[in-house]
């Protein structure tokens, strides 16, 4: 296994909800709410949302255009 494997993680939009409600209810201070969470595709910060339009979901925290997976 390469060293990079050890680093990342894809994590369900149930678990990524988790976290963030742990980090809400703690009242934990999160730099600019980068949770760490990535992108898979870009590797750019994400975070996750409980409801809208799509129900739950991940966004990327700043749009990217070069990424099939952001908003555009």
């Amino acid at each position: 296994m390469e060293g990079d494997n050890l680093k990342t993680a894809l994590i369900g939009i149930e678990l990524g909800n988790a976290l963030r409600g742990v980090v809400d209810a703690m009242k934990l201070r999160v730099p600019e709410g980068d949770l760490g969470l990535v992108c898979p595709e870009c590797g750019k910060p994400v975070k996750p949302f409980k409801d809208g339009m799509q129900g739950p979901h991940f966004e990327h925290m700043e749009r990217n255009r070069s990424c099939s997976l952001s908003d555009v």
